[in-house]
């Protein structure tokens, strides 16, 4: 699948590596809008290759460094990085499990620039889309779509750099020419603040976007992708009341259905699934050019699952995770998404994730030159009904909060929800099934910030109490001061990391 193909993306893209590339000076890195500025913003054309360029930044920037994975996954200790890595500080210890530390950083992980970038792609096509003179489009409904995409898209990196790295520097504006120079040094926004700028603007957006279950369309956002944000956060605020009310329009409105557990690998192949709400363009193009990157998915394998391509990977290690959370008997998922290995070349015995084995291979008829052919998953009805599960027992309806939880378990062919009946108990169970559920899709860690003031999840895993506290918030990632305060002298470290340098 070729997407990007045009001379006005590669103009609009020109455009961005003339001013981004190889830069970490995020809002002082020259002007955005100077070059082209007239001549791309004329039709309908333009929001529409803007659009996709804005989505290709997205791609890069979850794949760098692999952050997605680790971000959400790795630093959960939910897997072991290879010891041929520079990840060895991420590494997590069977004994006892999860006891693990992971200083220092990479520093490559604690710079944001990358996300900057994508917010001002979005601010400029909020920007220039809405200036656009009537009749640029085939209707209004055109132009609020992509004004709703961007405003998705925009909301989607602060919150994801929330979770990340805490307080946010928050820009909206368009920094163009007669701005350049004179931008002044802004400080960190509260995260609460910023996240209810965005909540407003997907309100917003809600208006402007359609459900669909047209699997073609399920790479761009939609109403429901902006709703399942919207839900994620209400529940970061604690707010599950709208986090509920969220979820369940998604679930009554959204025209979404689970994948059964026959077809279950559907969700990850890439447009082939009525489960998913949003997924970001990953497979492989039949032209030759990868769009996919075989190292991002590949994290997970070795040896025969590709082509003995890599000898190492990551590994879910024996007695980790897979051990202590799933009933390998009963629950189909076991069977179906995992592969026992034995320790091999300094990874340890444990289990393959096998839910990104969808290949492509350039020589078709000799089997070479293999691309790992998936669509990222971004959200899906299983992390809604979740969701909902877990805003409905923080709220006190228990039943509805284990009504919930019985959609994917059932579907696992499992029943944990019936061994429980206190609220306490029910969101611990509502913890290990999304971390079962969602393993590998960048979702855990955040589950275990989110709910930790009641469950202690974090302190579970291994982190020290006094790290990930409500004042120390250790739980955040460091910023890398060296790249970033230069630029920024009221930028401020994060406090558990200004104290132990």
């Amino acid at each position: 699948m070729k997407i990007y193909s045009s001379k006005y993306t590669i103009l609009f893209l020109s455009l961005f590596l003339f001013v981004g590339g190889g830069c970490k000076k995020y809002l002082y890195q020259g002007p955005i809008t100077s070059t082209y500025g007239e001549k791309f913003w004329t039709t309908a054309v333009a929001a529409e290759q803007a659009t996709n360029a804005m989505y290709l930044q997205l791609r890069d920037n979850l794949r760098a460094s692999r952050s997605f994975f680790i971000n959400g996954d790795l630093v959960a200790g939910t897997f072991i990085p290879s010891t041929w890595w520079n990840y060895q500080t991420l590494r997590a210890a069977n004994n006892p499990p999860f006891n693990f530390s992971y200083t220092p950083y990479l520093p490559e992980l604690q710079d944001w620039t990358r996300f900057y970038k994508l917010i001002a792609e979005a601010n400029i096509i909020l920007k220039n889309v809405s200036a656009m003179p009537s009749g640029t489009f085939a209707s209004e409904d055109v132009r609020n779509a992509y004004l709703g995409e961007a405003l998705f898209i925009r909301a989607f990196a602060y919150f994801y750099m929330i979770r990340v790295w805490g307080d946010p520097v928050f820009v909206t504006s368009v920094y163009d020419d007669a701005d350049y120079g004179n931008i002044p040094p802004l400080a960190r926004t509260a995260e609460g603040v910023v996240i209810d700028s965005c909540l407003a603007d997907l309100k917003t957006a809600s208006g402007y976007l359609k459900y669909t279950n047209d699997l073609s369309k399920v790479p761009r956002a939609s109403k429901g992708a902006v709703m399942a944000l919207m839900a994620h956060m209400y529940a970061w605020k604690h707010d599950y009341i709208n986090a509920h009310q969220a979820c369940q329009d998604i679930i009554d409105n959204g025209g979404y259905v689970l994948e059964p557990m026959a077809t279950y690998s559907n969700i990850w192949k890439g447009k082939s699934s009525n489960e998913n709400i949003w997924e970001l363009a990953m497979t492989a193009s039949l032209e030759g050019n990868a769009e996919a990157s075989y190292d991002f998915f590949a994290t997970f394998l070795k040896d025969s699952w590709v082509d003995a391509r890599s000898s190492n990977c990551w590994v879910s290690p024996t007695n980790g995770f897979v051990d202590q959370f799933f009933d390998k008997t009963n629950d189909q998922r076991f069977k179906s998404i995992f592969a026992k290995v034995n320790a091999s070349n300094g990874d340890p015995a444990g289990y393959l994730l096998l839910k990104y084995t969808n290949f492509l291979y350039s020589i078709p008829e000799t089997k070479s030159n293999p691309f790992i052919n998936n669509n990222l998953a971004m959200f899906r009805l299983s992390d809604i009904y979740l969701l909902n599960a877990e805003a409905l027992a923080y709220t006190n309806d228990l039943a509805g909060a284990k009504a919930n939880l019985s959609m994917t378990e059932n579907r696992a062919g499992i029943s944990s929800y019936n061994d429980v009946s206190s609220q306490y108990d029910i969101i611990d169970e509502v913890v290990m099934e999304r971390g079962r559920e969602l393993i590998g899709e960048g979702q855990w860690y955040y589950d275990l910030i989110r709910t930790n003031k009641t469950q202690g999840w974090l302190e579970y895993v291994g982190y020290p109490s006094d790290r990930v506290n409500e004042t120390n918030k250790g739980y955040y990632w460091p910023l890398d001061m060296g790249t970033l305060f230069p630029e920024d002298k009221l930028l401020t470290q994060n406090p558990w990391w200004a104290k132990n340098k």
